[in-house]
């Protein structure tokens, strides 16, 4: 059973004006329906009187909702910060990214795939070609305004250049930089897509946080990787996994995440499982009983099918369940260096 909320999510719609090959959440699957302003803003009533402080507005592209600001104005006023997941190209109207910033928007999250030198890789890669140079006028736009930034860019593939042209490219924002493991869009074909294998997406990382330290820019992984896969006996893969994120919160049920039809989902990035609903009868439902379901209904039977052990060394790990839980269960993939056998979730 969780204990205390790390944070929120709000999925506002799954429309988009990009087509990423990498999306785990495609409007042509999903859908353009929004969530409804006034569902947004008792959820996040709800949210605050469980004390959760943050909440990231994500899709879909959540500033392509008709009601943005308002939601974030009123995450505001209940002193929760906001955080929007946006791949930027709305932004590079300064005016509107001005209206962000004074509505209360604490954080900005730009998908970035490449830097200049590598533009029409990124194009190719979110489906629309010019998109990467209005997500440059975006992030140029926040920075002028003095708003707080993040970079994130996944690990799909194990080029090294095209890594560090984004490093170069907007090191000026003193952004913190946040590498993501890929994971495949979940669907009917869960596993359709071979994500980059452990190896290599371990290899690809220690290159660039090492490059990063050289130029002192900040970064962060998340690996979606069992955590003795770095070597504690090298001082650079030792310290990367001091801070690198080997949890997951599907498990501990410590992000709450709502959905565009107020279905609670175990994490973002798994759209096909509603474990719960957050309406009766079209009103939310109570603080008491969301409670209640959440930590004793099918959200807390779906937290347990999903934990498993890669390996029986990982039972008397002092590290699982607390900084490890041997990978995500959404990704299936070599899940540790004594990989044998593990127990399959629902859905695998």
């Amino acid at each position: 059973m969780p204990g205390t909320f790390l944070c929120g999510f709000l999925i506002l719609t799954y429309k988009c004006n990009n087509r990423c090959s990498f999306c785990y959440a495609s409007p042509s699957r999903f859908g353009s329906d929004m969530m409804p302003a006034e569902k947004a803003i008792e959820f996040l009533d709800l949210m605050h009187s469980l004390g959760i402080k943050t909440v990231g507005l994500c899709g879909g592209e959540p500033v392509m909702h008709p009601y943005v600001l308002k939601i974030i104005r009123h995450a505001d006023k209940l002193g929760i910060g906001v955080t929007i997941y946006t791949n930027g190209r709305r932004l590079k109207e300064e005016k509107f990214a001005g209206k962000l910033k004074a509505a209360g928007t604490a954080f900005v999250n730009f998908s970035v795939q490449s830097g200049s030198k590598g533009r029409q890789l990124h194009d190719n890669a979110v489906g629309v070609k010019g998109a990467w140079e209005e997500t440059r006028e975006g992030i140029e736009n926040c920075h002028k305004l003095g708003m707080s930034i993040n970079i994130q860019t996944v690990l799909a593939h194990d080029n090294f250049d095209v890594y560090r042209d984004i490093l170069d490219e907007f090191a000026y924002t003193k952004a913190l930089f946040i590498f993501y493991r890929e994971v495949p869009p979940v669907g009917d074909d869960i596993f359709s897509v071979k994500v980059l294998p452990n190896e290599k997406t371990k290899n690809i990382y220690k290159r660039i946080f090492m490059y990063a330290q050289e130029r002192k820019i900040r970064t962060y992984f998340f690996s979606r990787m069992p955590l003795c896969w770095w070597n504690p006996n090298d001082k650079i893969e030792r310290k990367i996994s001091e801070n690198v994120v080997s949890h997951c919160h599907a498990i501990s049920g410590r992000n709450l995440i709502i959905d565009l039809n107020g279905k609670v989902l175990p994490c973002a990035q798994w759209i096909n499982l509603g474990t719960m609903d957050m309406l009766k009868d079209g009103k939310v439902i109570s603080k008491e009983k969301f409670i209640s379901e959440y930590n004793h209904g099918n959200p807390q039977k779906v937290r347990d099918s999903l934990v498993y052990f890669p390996d029986k060394v990982c039972k008397s790990c002092k590290y699982f369940g607390k900084r490890c839980t041997g990978g995500c269960p959404l990704v299936k993939f070599e899940l540790g260096p004594h990989y044998r056998e593990y127990r399959k979730s629902p859905g695998r």
